[in-house]
C-alpha cells in the first residue's frame, strides 16, 4: 500500500469515527454506590487517556444515599477521580438518552431491558473485595473502549427497513420469506408498540429447521448488517440471528444469539448443512430486546451483541456478496425490527 493510499484510509477511518454518534453510557448497580461508580470513574480517565470523546455516569437500581465507602477509597488510592454526584435511580430520561446502558450485578428496570441498549456484566464479583471487583469491571471497560474506538461501516450508504402497517399479517414485501430444512416457517409483520424503531415488527411464529427470510435487493461484499430482535418463546429454542452473503437459503453466514442457551454463535450453513465455528456466553434475555450486529471485511467477520464486541472469525467459504437477512431456528419465536445494513 502507498503512501498516499495509507494517507486516504487512515481520512476515511477518522471520518467514520468522527460520523457515528459518540456513546453515551450509564452504568447501573443496585445500590449505584460501588460497582457503577468504579465502571463510570474508570470509564471516563481511560477515554480521556485515549483522547476519546465519550464519557459515562452512574445510576442505582435501588440507590442507598452515599457512595460505598470501600469504592471511595479504593479509587483514591488508585489514583482514579470520583465521579460527580451521588448514588442516583435510573430513569426513562436516562434510557432515552443513552446508547448504551450496562448492569453490573442487578435487574433494569422494564424500560432499560426494552430498549435493546442494555447488557450486563454478571461476572463482576461482589464479595472478593475491591480489588477483585475493580479488575473485572476495567477488564470490561478497556474492551468496550476498544470497541468504540474500532472504524465502523455503518456511517456508508446505510439503509434501514421499516415495516408497514399495510402489511400487517403477510411478510413484507421485497423479502424472502422462507426457511434451511423442513418444516414450516411463518413470517409476518405485526403490531408490538415495546419496539424501539416502531410499532410494526417483522415476527417469525412457524416451527422449521431454521426459519429464514432474504432482504431481496441486497448484495453485499463487505459491510454490516444489524437488527433488534427480542426472543418470545420456544421449547426448543429462543433465537434471533442475522445473516450475509446468502447465496441461497442453503448457503449463508449467520450470527445468532439464543435465549435459553445464554450465548451468541456464529456459523456457516454449506448446501443447508450448519457448521458451529464460535461460540461465547452472554446474557440473552427473554421478552426483551436486544441488538445483535455483523461487522463483515474480505475473510474478517465481527460479532456485536448490545454494543459489545461478542467475539471475531476469519473463514474464506463464501467470497462473493449476498443477501443480508434475519434467521431464527426451530419453533422460536421471535420478532425483529430496526433492520440495518449497508457497506
Amino acid at each position: 500500500m502507498s503512501t498516499t493510499q495509507l494517507v486516504a484510509l487512515t481520512a476515511l477511518w477518522a471520518l467514520q469515527v468522527q460520523a457515528r454518534p459518540a456513546p453515551s453510557v450509564v452504568f447501573v448497580c443496585e445500590h449505584g454506590a460501588a460497582k457503577s461508580v468504579i465502571a463510570t470513574a474508570y470509564f471516563n480517565k481511560l477515554a480521556a487517556e485515549r483522547n476519546l470523546p465519550y464519557r459515562a455516569t452512574f445510576r442505582g437500581t435501588s440507590p442507598q444515599d452515599e457512595l460505598s465507602v470501600r469504592a471511595v477509597e479504593g479509587l483514591k488510592a488508585d489514583g482514579v477521580a470520583l465521579p460527580n454526584g451521588k448514588p442516583t435511580a435510573i430513569t426513562d430520561a436516562d434510557v432515552a438518552g443513552a446508547t448504551h446502558i450496562f448492569a453490573i450485578g442487578c435487574t433494569l428496570p422494564d424500560a432499560a431491558r426494552r430498549s435493546g441498549k442494555s447488557s450486563d456484566w454478571s461476572d463482576v464479583p461482589d464479595d472478593q473485595g475491591y480489588g477483585p471487583m475493580r479488575d473485572a469491571i476495567v477488564r470490561h471497560v478497556q474492551e468496550l473502549l476498544n470497541e468504540f474506538a474500532r472504524p465502523s461501516s455503518s456511517s456508508a450508504g446505510a439503509s434501514t427497513v421499516h415495516f408497514a402497517a399495510a402489511e400487517v399479517g403477510r411478510a413484507p414485501t421485497g423479502w424472502t420469506a422462507t426457511q434451511t430444512g423442513t418444516g414450516e416457517a411463518k413470517w409476518a409483520v405485526v403490531r408490538d408498540e415495546t419496539a424501539p424503531d416502531g410499532p410494526f415488527v417483522l415476527k417469525q411464529s412457524g416451527q422449521a429447521t431454521f426459519p429464514l427470510c432474504l432482504k431481496d435487493d441486497t448484495s453485499l461484499l463487505d459491510g454490516f448488517v444489524e437488527v433488534k430482535f427480542k426472543p418470545i418463546s420456544g421449547t426448543q429454542d429462543q433465537a434471533g440471528g442475522v445473516v450475509w452473503r446468502a447465496k441461497d437459503a442453503n448457503n449463508y453466514y449467520i450470527a445468532r444469539a439464543n435465549a435459553l442457551e445464554n450465548n451468541v454463535t456464529i456459523y456457516h450453513t454449506i448446501n443447508g448443512r450448519r457448521t458451529e465455528k464460535k461460540r461465547v456466553q452472554a446474557m440473552v434475555a427473554t421478552g426483551q430486546w436486544h441488538t445483535l450486529r455483523v461487522e463483515f471485511r474480505g475473510s474478517q467477520f465481527v460479532v456485536i451483541f448490545n454494543g459489545q464486541k461478542a467475539l471475531d472469525w476469519d473463514d474464506e467459504t463464501f467470497k462473493d456478496a449476498g443477501r443480508v437477512g434475519v434467521w431464527t431456528k426451530a419453533d422460536s419465536v421471535t420478532e425483529f425490527s430496526g433492520f440495518t445494513y449497508g457497506s
